[in-house]
């Protein structure tokens, strides 16, 4: 299995990439892991640890012994650091540590691997880590999974994640589409409704709703391929004003009470426990969103 949650990622802590790294250690040990993946590397994985103070060893005994809940592993950070989370210098590493992990650029022998991944030509002129990054894992689950899905599939693609085109959400939608079409869509998601992120992304790109799953479904296109269509379909060049309105739209997106309710209720997190009450103030949809889709996978891997 192809790890889909992306380095931009993150909880109710907000550090980026460790949804990913727990995500990757439990995958490992159940055995569903891409073999190319590793569970723990020496790059973004040991560096989130490091900025949260975490013991190396101490932390991956855990998550490989216990098998946690993303909920269960973030209050076990808690417990871990106790007072100190809530510090400002903290606070301010993990900041700091988000702006470096969204900044970051991929060295000349890393791009040459990802390009070759993702089917991008070697002029493509694309060093961003985090694009590149998600090229590759959306190209070989094209590839390796795809095939071999079966069952209802937790689209893990987020709604954050973008590709070359930067438009937040259409890779998601392209995924969901996909899903969608091979009959795998996991039953909680909704699809196409008439006031849903998937038809309004591509709304406003202009682009024809039912031409657009069609297409999808029909051809079932890498990513980058389905980007090459969009483009196509805007005459050359997306409408660049309408995407920074879209993007910075959803990136602040607040979710209203019924929605926090029932978001709430399907991760089980009514209790006033430290960690409940996080998640019982939460509005950000990024996070809301993000946390459920970690738990109706993290049910899937586990039962």
């Amino acid at each position: 299995m192809i790890p889909l949650i992306s380095s931009l990622a993150y909880g109710t802590l907000g550090a980026c990439q460790l949804p990913r790294t727990w995500w990757k250690v439990l995958a490992r040990k159940a055995g569903v892991l891409d073999a190319e993946y590793p569970d723990f590397s020496d790059g973004l994985d040991r560096r989130v640890f490091e900025v949260l103070g975490l013991d190396r060893e101490t932390t991956l005994a855990y998550l490989r012994g216990e098998m946690p809940s993303y909920l269960d592993f973030e209050a076990w950070i808690l417990d871990q650091k106790g007072d100190a989370f809530w510090h400002f210098e903290q606070r301010d590493a993990i900041v700091r540590w988000n702006a470096s992990v969204r900044a970051r650029r991929h060295r000349a022998a890393k791009i040459e691997e990802t390009y070759t991944d993702a089917g991008l030509p070697q002029d493509a002129g694309i060093t961003s880590a985090t694009v590149l990054n998600s090229l590759q894992d959306w190209q070989l689950f094209c590839k390796r999974d795809l095939p071999a899905l079966d069952g209802s599939v937790v689209p893990l693609v987020a709604t954050i994640d973008f590709g070359p085109l930067g438009v937040r959400q259409l890779p998601r939608t392209w995924y969901k589409i996909i899903l969608k079409g091979k009959g795998m869509l996991h039953p909680a998601y909704p699809h196409m409704t008439d006031n849903g992120l998937d038809p309004r992304v591509l709304r406003a790109l202009n682009l024809d709703i039912d031409a657009t799953m069609n297409y999808i479904s029909e051809e079932m296109p890498s990513y980058l391929d389905f980007e090459a269509w969009v483009r196509e379909q805007c005459g050359g060049q997306i409408p660049a004003q309408a995407v920074e309105e879209w993007n910075d739209y959803l990136c602040h997106r607040i979710h209203n009470d019924a929605k926090r309710a029932e978001i709430r209720a399907t991760l089980g997190r009514e209790s006033q426990s430290t960690h409940g009450k996080l998640v019982n103030d939460l509005r950000s949809a990024v996070v809301l969103n993000h946390i459920e889709d970690w738990h109706l996978a993290y049910q899937s891997l586990v039962m």
